[in-house]
């Protein structure tokens, strides 16, 4: 059994958190560029590196997860993104583009249905009572 001490642990946690501020400083870098909208700004600016990036929209059809994970996209978008077929995300361009962004609104969000069916359960408890 290997003994990780106490500096071994500080190391690892400031090379993290130096990671995460890497990352957060290249979000906020990126929804400066795209004037604003904190969300749709990196979505936005993430599909524009699919449409302009061909190795990295080959990065993304064979590991969207990989590809993702320097954006802080919400559930969401990430979910959206995902369920974009191989075809689809070949066929991005700046003309079709639209059609995305205004299906973002439309993604399925467990968590809002896990608080429905919350609040439904709760409703058939208070009949029965």
């Amino acid at each position: 059994m290997d003994i990780i001490s106490k500096n071994d642990i500080e190391n690892e946690i400031d090379k993290y958190l130096k990671e995460e501020k890497v990352i957060m400083e290249k979000n906020e870098e990126k929804i400066d560029e795209t004037n604003g909208g904190v969300e749709s700004g990196v979505l936005q600016c993430f599909i524009e590196r699919l449409i302009t990036d061909e190795e990295f929209k080959n990065g993304f059809v064979e590991n969207p997860d990989e590809a993702m994970k320097d954006y802080d996209l919400t559930e969401s978008q990430k979910l959206l993104m995902k369920t974009l077929d191989k075809e689809d995300i070949m066929k991005l361009s700046p003309e079709n583009v639209e059609e995305l962004f205004s299906a973002d609104s439309a993604v399925y969000t467990p968590d809002i249905d896990e608080e429905l069916q919350d609040e439904e359960n709760q409703a058939k408890e208070d009949d029965i009572l």
